[in-house]
């Protein structure tokens, strides 16, 4: 009888146990008044969804250290993270900002921390323990360039604020290289300047054109182009923003101009629309935050850090099945790290499943891969899904020929076209 007891202890031993409490940290930029972003909303609400899902980490309670980080003062940012690295966390979320992201990384690859990030990362250099659930700047650009090759545009300007743009868009700016395409590239500044730019553009008859904004600037510039009468139905604009659902273009309905975008998120998807409306009704519980818009509409960042949260707790309750999981605080000024860092990585990268952003998946890098893009055009019912494009298959429009007789009758629902009669006696 004691013999069968020890097999069985042995057994069941080997089943390995969550503590109770696993702590995850976050880093925001910060914000006037300290208020939390939409983004770290997320987070907060990805955390509670998983704590109320009996089916993952039923055992354990997740909870989030957050911290607001100056995207200006790296020693400021490092100070706070090895302050949430004391308090023994499983991974760090975030920040925004790619400067003191970077900075974080390195403190992460040391500790063998998991870092989850959410954005563009413009560096080409490989780290053994992050993740990215934002698509490449490789795959985003390679999206453009096949709208433009389905169009057909032979020339293109591009209109561009940040320098950054022009990594994001590497492969449009190939074009000329692989094909018989050609650019023209201009910097977006002020308004008068804009306004000087998007004059000459006019005076050379440009018409295709691709913008590269910040979904704060997309309005005034979108204004500006009108102004200038450089929005006409002559003129075809692909937005180079994954943001576009964002932006007022209530005027740009029926002036008859072509304005097309790719997006990552679809803001109507029933699931998106559910589980932001959960947030809205928590966020009631406290009005001074205020952290949404009054349409309730979401960034593809906040989406993305909510994705981030169910990439984590799989990876985490997969790793589980295999390691007594325990996490430990760390101390920067020492030489430790995370024994079980490595491991909850590399668990991280298999996981695939189906979220807010569509499809997840992930190299061997932790680069997020197997993309699929909407591709959306303005029309009188705002934006509409027309094709789909896909990393491995390219770009597929949802009508069979895109220039079909009945699409030609819907494009001139938009268009104000001009008769003109000439009385002829015989």
């Amino acid at each position: 009888m004691t013999i069968i007891v020890l097999l069985i202890s042995s057994v069941f031993g080997s089943v390995a146990t969550l503590p109770n409490l696993i702590k995850i940290g976050g880093l925001f930029d910060q914000r006037e008044g300290g208020r939390p972003s939409i983004t770290e909303t997320a987070l907060r609400y990805g955390v509670e969804q998983i704590n109320h899902n009996s089916a993952i980490l039923p055992n354990t309670r997740l909870s989030v250290q957050s911290e607001q980080v100056s995207t200006m003062d790296t020693l400021l940012a490092t100070n706070k993270v090895c302050h949430i690295l004391g308090t023994g966390v499983a991974a760090i979320f975030g920040p925004e900002s790619g400067t003191t992201s970077n900075h974080i990384q390195s403190i992460c690859d040391a500790m063998e921390i998991p870092h989850i990030k959410t954005r563009y990362d413009y560096s080409d250099g490989k780290t053994d323990y992050s993740i990215n659930l934002h698509p490449s700047y490789h795959t985003i650009s390679q999206a453009y360039v096949s709208v433009i090759e389905a169009y057909g545009w032979k020339h293109v300007t591009i209109l561009y604020e940040d320098n950054n743009a022009l990594i994001r868009l590497k492969k449009v700016l190939a074009l000329p290289t692989n094909s018989d395409v050609r650019l023209v590239i201009k910097q977006l500044g002020d308004e008068n300047h804009n306004i000087k730019v998007f004059r000459e553009l006019k005076q050379d008859k440009q018409t295709h054109f691709l913008l590269d904004c910040s979904s704060e600037s997309i309005e005034s510039i979108l204004k500006t182009i009108q102004a200038v009468g450089l929005m006409s139905h002559h003129q075809h604009f692909l937005i180079a923003n994954l943001d576009l659902h964002l932006a007022n273009l209530e005027n740009y309905k029926y002036g008859g101009t072509n304005i097309t975008s790719v997006r990552l998120l679809d803001p109507v998807n029933p699931i998106v629309i559910d589980v932001v409306s959960t947030w809205v009704l928590g966020e009631r519980r406290f009005p001074s935050r205020n952290t949404f818009t009054q349409d309730y509409q979401i960034t593809t960042e906040t989406a993305l850090m909510y994705d981030a949260v169910n990439v984590f707790a799989s990876a985490l309750h997969d790793l589980d099945k295999s390691q007594d999981v325990v996490a430990k605080p760390l101390r920067c000024n020492k030489d430790e790290s995370w024994i079980h860092g490595n491991s909850l990585i590399n668990y991280m990268k298999m996981v695939e499943m189906t979220s807010l952003t569509g499809r997840i998946k992930f190299n061997a890098e932790g680069i997020r891969t197997d993309i699929k893009l909407d591709l959306v055009e303005l029309q009188k019912e705002g934006l509409v899904k027309i094709g789909t494009w896909h990393e491995g298959y390219g770009l597929a429009f949802d009508r069979k020929d895109p220039e079909s007789d009945g699409d030609k009758v819907d494009s001139l629902q938009n268009k104000t076209i001009i008769i003109t009669t000439i009385k002829v006696n015989f």
